[in-house]
């Protein structure tokens, strides 16, 4: 597993926490938590897939924003799945999902990594909902 950065203790304890194994990569100067096999909920064309954080030099003052998957995902009832783009990182094509938080609602010394994940996954069940 590739450790190109170090992440905080909380943040690592609440990813064992969840089971999940993860790389932290640099590319073109930016960082990237990669999160190899995250549970994808039934409903959609996979059941796992690789998610990506982009980790901003002033994080964990400044928000994570948004979530990239690979590879892509798609809703089995064929219903369309908005706001969407693709976007390489680490040579793979992935799928930007461009969602985010309204102004002010990042705490800082609050949210971390994991609870930005718990947004992930809201936004992955509200997708099965429209």
């Amino acid at each position: 597993m590739r450790r190109q950065f170090k992440i905080s203790e909380e943040d690592e304890e609440c990813l064992v926490a969840r089971s999940l194994s993860w790389e932290s990569v640099i590319e073109n100067n930016t960082k990237w938590l990669i999160l190899l096999q995250y549970p994808i909920p039934e409903g959609y064309n996979q059941r796992q897939a690789t998610a990506a954080l982009r980790i901003s030099p002033s994080y964990p003052d400044d928000q994570i924003d948004m979530v990239y998957f690979y590879p892509a995902l798609s809703l089995l009832n064929s219903k369309k799945i908005n706001a969407l783009s693709p976007f390489v990182i680490d040579g793979n094509e992935y799928q930007q999902w461009s969602r985010h938080r309204r102004p002010g609602e990042w705490r800082p010394g609050v949210d971390n990594i994991c609870t930005h994940l718990l947004l992930v996954d809201n936004w992955l069940k509200n997708e099965l909902r429209i």
